[in-house]
């Protein structure tokens, strides 16, 4: 069997653009702030420095699909002009790429979204769409 053909398809959904804040937490202490460069209804990429990313994966060998580094993220987007709301999010680290010698880039998928935070992200991106 082709084991390519097995393979999870990660961009089953489209990405938009962003430039929303996100803080990645361990227990309930912020451990650092990230910017999110891009969302999609399945996850996030974030953009950090070296320095981020070894607060975000202290020594750790590197990510493995079967073995993925889960993160607790929270971050606020925009539903209406006036109003934002925080959505909270368990997420799997599911690839890290360097683009150069300070910066990086972070894959996560969601594992688990509280509340209606998945619907707020759905509005988010629908409004985004839709805005070109």
């Amino acid at each position: 069997m082709d084991t390519d053909s097995t393979k999870k398809n990660l961009r089953h959904y489209s990405r938009i653009k962003a430039q929303l804040q996100a803080k990645v937490l361990k227990d309930t202490d912020v451990l650092v702030n990230v910017d999110i460069a891009n969302l999609s209804r399945a996850g996030m990429m974030l953009t950090c420095d070296n320095s981020t990313l070894n607060k975000l994966l202290p020594n750790t060998t590197p990510i493995v699909p079967s073995k993925p580094v889960q993160v607790a993220i929270e971050f606020t987007v925009p539903v209406v002009a006036t109003q934002s709301v925080l959505v909270k999010t368990r997420c799997n680290i599911v690839y890290t790429r360097r683009l150069s010698r300070d910066s990086f880039q972070v894959g996560l998928e969601f594992d688990s979204v509280e509340n209606n935070g998945y619907s707020y992200i759905n509005q988010y991106i629908d409004a985004q769409q839709k805005a070109g």
